[in-house]
């Protein structure tokens, strides 16, 4: 469990919070699983050929990432 989950809370918010992460693990794998998939899935569709010819391909890409790193920083944070 990251830190940031806790910071600026007192010590019973702090230990109420631990308590509800531990008890979320199942809920947690399932989301980091639905999450990975959204994540391949998107890498296929961002390598996807038909994508080359858009004038575009520049600004898809940049967003492809953009999703792609917001996803991963939300795994780290259930994980």
């Amino acid at each position: 469990m990251k830190s940031s989950w806790t910071a600026g809370a007192n010590p019973e918010e702090k230990k109420i919070i631990e308590g509800e992460f531990r008890g979320s693990a199942a809920f947690r794998k399932m989301l980091t699983e639905r999450l990975d998939k959204d994540i391949q899935s998107r890498l296929r569709t961002g390598r996807s050929e038909e994508l080359y010819d858009s004038p575009n391909w520049g600004l898809r890409q940049a967003d492809v990432n953009g999703y792609l790193r917001a996803l991963e920083h939300v795994i780290s944070l259930i994980k």
